[in-house]
């Protein structure tokens, strides 16, 4: 056999070789691929750090979640670096949320009061409470509404004797106006500036009708019955 013939007959192996193993090859990756794709990705079943952060692209902070005041607290940014609500421990121990407005100035709060209960308050743009509602010390309900500077002009709650009480309060925080409604019966009372009584009309201890005035001074000028 010439020698041409014969290269020719070892380079024809050698190619059978070669596409043989590159073939191969190919399976062997293509199966591994196939492979990895059919495995799931495990969560973790915990994490555990002691804060956490999400930022944004230019790395503003937009939400913390860390330890604050022996509790947990959840606080969440706008860009500018001001809060816009909180999830947090009270004083108390209770849990808390405050909403803020777009400078960071709290507007409504959600908490415990300090003698246990609800508390819920509403602020204005200058930061004064103008509503409140909550739990008070005798563990019934309470609704107070506010003026602009945060004083209290009218009151509704629980009376100690029974009943409920309502009352409206003018601008020097003096009560003018009472109604409630003992076991007797309902009562209203109204007071001048001075806090003398002037008029009462209600119900009395024996559950007759009775209607009273006064003079300025709280004495009494006349009435049904006389």
């Amino acid at each position: 056999m010439l020698p041409i013939e014969q290269r020719l007959i070892k380079l024809e192996k050698d190619i059978r070789i070669y596409r043989i193993v590159f073939v191969s090859v190919i399976c062997i990756t293509l199966a591994f691929v196939l492979m990895s794709n059919e495995k799931k990705a495990i969560a973790p079943a915990k994490i555990q750090a002691k804060a956490f952060e999400v930022v944004d692209d230019a790395g503003n902070v937009l939400m913390t979640l860390n330890n604050e005041d022996d509790g947990g607290a959840i606080t969440t940014y706008n860009k500018a670096g001001k809060k816009l609500t909180s999830l947090f421990t009270s004083d108390g121990g209770g849990g808390g949320i405050n909403t803020f407005d777009k400078d960071g100035q709290v507007n409504f709060k959600v908490t415990r009061t300090t003698d246990g209960g609800g508390y819920m308050a509403l602020f204005n743009a200058s930061r004064k409470e103008i509503f409140e509602v909550g739990s008070s010390t005798a563990e019934s309900g309470y609704f107070r509404v506010n003026d602009k500077d945060g004083n209290k002009f009218a009151w509704l709650t629980f009376t100690t004797g029974g009943g409920g009480y309502f009352s409206l309060f003018d601008r020097y925080n003096q009560e003018v106006i009472k109604l409630s409604t003992p076991d007797a019966g309902g009562r209203l009372g109204i007071y001048n500036g001075s806090q003398k009584r002037i008029v009462y009309a209600g119900s009395q201890d024996n559950k007759d009708g009775n209607i009273t005035v006064y003079d300025a001074n709280g004495t009494r000028t006349g009435g049904v019955p006389q």
